[in-house]
């Protein structure tokens, strides 16, 4: 490819002659800002850099070793000269998609249908995409490519190498803290989803795509039951819709198929799409921005429980009243806040801010716990131990704090006996005191 050939990379149309000057393909504005965002608040946070440079330095690349001997002794490697019409339609995916590092293409024998793709971490070695079988039987040349460039998106956006990173400081995965977790989870689905716009890139052709993921989901090609596109589309909007009424947890890797339709949709239509097919400057869209976010809505949420809704604020704000009332929040209890609230949202810290910085904490704190107790007046007690905990968790007992607890405690309906009665008894079991400050 050739390079710009004006300074700010944009497309200059004229009526007479319609040149057109291209523009090399910038990946960052093609990604989703907020798979952009988590991405490089994930790499920062797990010292992406100073892992990857370790990892090089010390030659601790033994599961890609053993992942590459593995596919060379027990898979078909695509070459041009074995299999030259697969060869050629994974180099014309790479051309499209502008990625310029090799790759080492395999075919693995299995029944599942999937693929994959292995980032390396060392310069002059390939990067991977292993294909299986039964998805290339499955699969027309279309189908296929939007596949590969998907693959091949993980590899542009480096996202591989955040999961290789994830995975290298979290061997045992389902141990991660839960203060990660949720937002690990929503940066795969929208890794995904930035990937399948690398697969369009690809393969622009909305009506395979279709069919590709109601492959996925079905196991049956689209003409063994004569299958209507557009009432497939139809169909697809009445499940968004359902899922945008009644969003709820989600723990897949990966988001389900109608929202990546919808997604993909929305980015064919799309003027960033356009600029991208037309080689012009890509620019903020904010039309599909706004697209988007119906679909991150339903990603986002973990719970559409009313109660759970009153419980997080209650937690937000109880934690703030109790970790305040000695007159100063220590960062042991605003952590403690945050990891409570982490179970429950995948963005406890932003919700905690704008309840702080709303005004309306104790008024919050008094509504939520209202409308908790009264759907369970039972709650009282774990509402109450919450309290506790967050007094308890920068190693210190304040009398004020202890002054709180009854204040609140009374309003719970318990008595001054039982409040002593909790409080002693987490004391005792739970209160670690802060040796460091004896001198």
């Amino acid at each position: 490819m050739s390079g710009c050939k004006l300074p700010n990379c944009s497309t200059l149309y004229t009526f007479t002659s319609l040149t057109k000057f291209y523009c090399k393909m910038n990946y960052d504005m093609i990604r989703i800002p907020l798979e952009k965002g988590l991405s490089d608040e994930l790499f920062t946070l797990l010292e992406g850099n100073i892992i990857e440079a370790l990892l090089k330095e010390a030659k601790v690349d033994r599961f890609q070793n053993e992942m590459k001997n593995f596919l060379e002794g027990n898979s078909f490697k695509v070459t041009r000269e074995i299999a030259p019409s697969l060869w050629d339609s994974f180099q014309e995916v790479k051309k499209k998609l502008e990625f310029e590092e090799d790759i080492d293409f395999y075919v693995t024998s299995s029944p599942e249908i999937n693929a994959y793709a292995a980032l390396s971490l060392e310069p002059g070695k390939a990067h991977i995409i292993n294909i299986y079988s039964s998805l290339i039987e499955r699969m027309d040349d279309d189908e296929l490519k939007f596949i590969i460039g998907h693959e091949m998106g993980h590899l542009i956006s480096r996202n591989a190498s955040i999961t290789a990173i994830l995975h290298f400081v979290y061997p045992d995965f389902d141990r991660i803290p839960i203060l990660l977790y949720h937002k690990v989870n929503l940066w795969q689905k929208l890794a995904e989803l930035t990937a399948d716009r690398y697969g369009f890139i690809a393969s622009p052709k909305l009506e395979k795509v279709v069919s590709n993921f109601f492959k996925l989901s079905s196991g049956l090609p689209p003409s063994r039951i004569n299958l209507d596109f557009m009432a497939y589309l139809a169909k697809n909007e009445e499940i968004v819709e359902f899922f945008k009424n009644n969003p709820g947890e989600n723990l897949s890797s990966h988001p389900i198929n109608p929202i990546r339709i919808k997604a993909l949709l929305a980015f064919s239509q799309s003027f960033l799409y356009q600029a991208v097919a037309g080689g012009m400057e890509l620019k903020e869209d904010t039309q599909l921005s706004t697209q988007l976010d119906e679909l991150l809505n339903i990603m986002m949420t973990l719970t559409n429980s009313e109660l759970d809704y009153f419980k997080a604020n209650y937690m937000a704000a109880a934690g703030i009243m109790i970790a305040g009332a000695d007159e100063q929040m220590d960062q042991q209890e605003l952590e403690q806040i945050i990891s409570s609230l982490s179970g429950m949202m995948i963005f406890p810290q932003e919700m905690l801010t704008n309840i702080y910085n709303s005004g309306k904490v104790q008024e919050i704190f008094f509504s939520s716990a209202s409308e908790i107790l009264k759907r369970n007046p039972n709650e009282k007690y774990g509402m109450f131990e919450y309290l506790v905990s967050i007094a308890m968790a920068d190693h210190d007992i304040n009398e004020k704090e202890i002054e709180f607890l009854y204040a609140v405690g009374t309003q719970f309906g318990f008595s001054r006996q039982e409040i002593a009665q909790i409080v002693a008894g987490m004391v005792q079991s739970h209160f670690l005191p802060n040796v460091y400050s004896l001198k």
